[in-house]
């Protein structure tokens, strides 16, 4: 995390600065901060026009420096208003350092890069508008999230009149080997299970394609998963 906080200190000394503030902000409430943040930080949490909640971390000691985060997943489920609460308390480094963060939910689960992307930048707005435009605005995407800040900064790297909209993108274990196809492998390593295993679908299930992940009525367990599993290698 040392070596983390370190790259974002040079990407923040390497660019020029940001440029103008964006749209009027929604309403924010403050919200209980992860205990990892540190002492004497704000934290707030809020709701976008398009549906994305997204959390606000500024420490006392703020540098002037924010960090726009798009996290991974993509996340299944609908979002709710403490799902970055996670992604916060996983990057806290960032905010004992000194700086600002705000991360969106996106305003929906599933997979939809372009969605995402606009949802992430719409967060640097929000934050612009509360606070004013910070010395320096640097990208994070983490895992599939790194498929999501590479199209913020393809889309939103600049404003309407040219000036930058962000001075770095940093990506952790990002995800940019084809958008879709960067899944491949999770199909192809179930394939292999099955040769050696074949317990997932066991004969009892009844055939499907193992790409298919589970039938659409399905009722496993993630505790059934782990029998078999179990079963087949001892491991688990």
């Amino acid at each position: 995390m040392k070596r983390l906080a370190g790259l974002i200190a040079a990407l923040a000394l390497t660019v020029p600065a940001a440029a103008h503030a964006g749209d009027d902000a929604p309403a924010t409430a403050p919200i209980a901060c992860p205990t990892s943040v540190g002492q004497g930080v704000e934290c707030l949490s809020g709701r976008d026009p398009s549906g994305a909640w997204f959390i606000i971390a500024r420490p006392a000691n703020w540098n002037r420096k924010l960090i726009v985060h798009a996290h991974g997943g993509p996340r299944t489920g609908e979002p709710e208003a403490t799902d970055s609460l996670e992604d916060l308390d996983r990057f806290s480094v960032m905010i004992r350092e000194g700086y600002a963060w705000i991360g969106s939910t996106y305003r929906r689960g599933g997979y939809g890069v372009r969605m995402a992307a606009e949802d992430t930048d719409n967060s640097r707005k929000i934050f612009w508008s509360l606070f004013g435009r910070p010395d320096r605005t640097l990208l994070h995407g983490q895992s599939w999230g790194g498929n999501v800040a590479a199209k913020v900064s393809e889309l939103y790297a600049r404003g309407e009149d040219g000036s930058l909209n962000y001075d770095g993108v940093l990506l952790t274990n990002g995800v940019l080997m084809g958008g879709t196809r960067a899944y491949q492998f999770r199909a192809d390593l179930r394939a292999v299970y099955q040769f050696y295993c074949g317990n997932h679908p066991s004969a009892a299930d009844g055939a499907y394609p193992v790409w298919q992940g589970l039938p659409a009525n399905a009722r496993m367990t993630r505790p059934e998963l782990r029998r078999r599993i179990v079963e087949c290698t001892g491991l688990g």
